[in-house]
């Protein structure tokens, strides 16, 4: 009850469905958040190893993964295939923050449109 009167049931359902979304939100940020970390990490990781091959002399033999196995491959192109790598990684990055304004934006509007719900139902 509200005020003495009964709780209104479009607002009731209105205020569960906010709810649902607000923790779906929480939930989808939280994710984000992991995913950028993991991104960064992988970033860090790939820049020392840059900074180790690079150190090495071009005569150096080098290998890189390919699935289970290692190839020779030459100094250049594994330090090129870092930079994209974390080219691929920094782009993602910026993917996911976008996405999360969005959430952050939907969430906002969500909590504003119940709170103009509300106001309206106590005008009444």
């Amino acid at each position: 009850k509200m005020a003495g009167l009964p709780v209104d049931l479009e607002l009731k359902k209105a205020f569960q469905e906010l709810q649902g979304k607000l923790v779906n939100t929480q939930q989808q940020l939280k994710v984000n958040d992991a995913q950028i970390e993991g991104l960064k990490r992988q970033n860090q990781h790939s820049a020392i190893v840059k900074t180790e091959i690079s150190s090495l002399s071009d005569k150096t033999n080098t290998y890189q993964s390919v699935g289970r196995m290692f190839m020779l491959t030459p100094k250049h192109e594994v330090l090129k295939s870092l930079d994209s790598k974390a080219k691929a990684n920094e782009d993602k990055i910026k993917n996911i923050e976008k996405q999360k304004e969005y959430l952050t934006k939907s969430m906002k509007d969500a909590e504003n449109n119940l709170r103009e719900m509300i106001m309206s139902k106590q005008k009444r």
